[in-house]
């Protein structure tokens, strides 16, 4: 598992391909630590939130990416 929060600035440093690598990566993180949880082997539940907040960052910029090219 990555890092714990990622900040816009690093973020928008980033290509495209690497964005959607880290976007897949969050996903399945989270998707593992959910089922930790459900099955009652989770560490650090917090890790759950901020990987819900980093794939909101994550798709924010993808949003703001996309808006900006349409222009």
């Amino acid at each position: 598992m990555g890092k714990y929060k990622l900040k816009m600035s690093e973020l928008r440093k980033m290509q495209d391909e690497e964005i959607k690598k880290t976007l897949n990566d969050t996903i399945s993180d989270l998707t593992v630590l959910r089922h930790k949880a459900s099955t009652g082997s989770l560490d650090n539940p917090a890790r759950i939130k901020q990987l819900r907040k980093n794939k909101a960052r994550i798709l924010t910029l993808l949003n703001e990416k996309k808006k900006t090219q349409s222009k």
